[in-house]
């Protein structure tokens, strides 16, 4: 369970910078060339598209990171036997 609760937090660290770093930017970039009806578009299409793509780059990454973990283990179990 500790380990599920290590590599949720990860995942949820992961999302919660990737969307800062792009909300940053975005808002630096192009906000002040918008218009506000544009801005309200533009807000709902990365609500419906980028927000999903890096929660599904946050798992990958998570997923990643806990079979990384887990070869670096048994590696170390390993070289404890010998």
């Amino acid at each position: 369970m500790k380990t599920f609760i290590t590599y949720a937090f990860l995942t949820l660290l992961s999302f919660m910078v990737n969307f800062a770093i792009y909300n940053y930017s975005f808002n630096t970039q192009a906000t002040p060339y918008l218009h506000e009806e544009q801005r309200v578009d533009s807000g709902i299409l990365m609500l419906k598209i980028t927000m999903p793509a890096f929660l599904v780059s946050s798992i990958i990454f998570a997923i990643i990171f806990y079979m990384l973990s887990k070869k670096i283990m048994t590696k170390k179990s390993n070289q404890r036997d010998t």
